[in-house]
């Protein structure tokens, strides 16, 4: 019997919630409401990150083990078992396949094939043999607010939705390589290609600032595209120039955790300033 805690790391519980928050995002900004439509796709996302997390730590739990960062998950630590960590996956992705069934019916169902084809299969291996796997779990994050914005029966081509799905995937390259930065040998010792080892610790710090600015940029875009409300743009710039000196922080005093958190946070108050100002105005 798996414990509640153990539970929780073993489906990223909490990265998991906030992936089904961008689908949230997505929903509200393409339909300007909330209505009971958003409960189906809303479970089927979280379910599936939770089911895909749960996967991928029963795929990499040898590594997992070699890591100080990973070393004490369930499945790496012996806590709970292979086959248990891939029966509770596997209920989670069909618990997830049924939701979005409901919701987008064959559409849904392709998404959600893509996803897994995409971070069980390609992004897994990738991880071992290249140092650009960054750029598949960039493209997995659009699809969330994707499911949100379709859910909300928004089209693809709206600017609205491209504007959208820019910054999720712009945003998923820094965030992803600032932890490679803070944990390049912990990495490197479980045999993971990192491209700190590939350019260089001070290249690497380089190329994610820029990454970070074409971050920023991509969220005035948005905020020029969505924000309704004076306020709500003045709020985001004021936001935005904050993280802007965060940022700049990161080439003096090089602490990658904390650029990390300012980065996601500056994420979720972008996202949550335009759902209530499409909400209210």
């Amino acid at each position: 019997m798996i414990s509640l805690r153990d539970f929780l790391i073993l489906t990223k519980f909490n990265l998991s919630f906030t992936v089904s928050l961008s689908l949230v995002f997505g929903f509200i900004l393409s339909k300007n409401s909330v209505d009971y439509t958003l409960i189906n796709p809303f479970l089927a996302v979280l379910l599936l990150a939770l089911g895909v997390s749960a996967l991928n730590q029963v795929q990499e739990y040898k590594e997992d083990s070699l890591m100080d960062r990973t070393k004490h998950r369930p499945i790496a630590s012996g806590r709970v078992s292979v086959k248990n960590g891939f029966i509770i996956s596997s209920f989670l992705i069909v618990s997830a396949f049924f939701f979005i069934y409901l919701s987008l019916q064959l559409l849904g169902i392709l998404l959600f094939a893509f996803v897994i084809l995409m971070y069980n299969i390609f992004y897994t291996k990738a991880k071992k043999i290249t140092i650009y796997a960054a750029v598949y779990g960039a493209i997995l994050g659009i699809i969330p607010p994707l499911i949100g914005w379709l859910s909300a029966k928004g089209s693809i081509t709206d600017i609205g939705f491209l504007s959208l799905g820019l910054f999720y995937f712009i945003w998923q390259i820094p965030h992803f390589w600032l932890l490679t930065l803070k944990y390049h040998k912990q990495y490197e010792k479980a045999s993971f290609p990192t491209v700190v080892k590939t350019f260089g610790l001070e290249a690497m710090e380089r190329i994610t600032f820029i990454w970070l600015l074409l971050t920023l940029i991509a969220g005035l875009y948005l905020t020029a595209i969505f924000a309704k409300s004076f306020i709500t743009a003045i709020l985001l710039i004021l936001i935005s120039l904050y993280t802007l000196f965060r940022v700049f922080n990161l080439r003096v005093n090089h602490d990658y955790l904390k650029t990390f958190i300012s980065v996601n946070l500056y994420m979720l108050a972008l996202m949550f300033l335009l759902v209530i100002d499409s909400l209210i105005i």
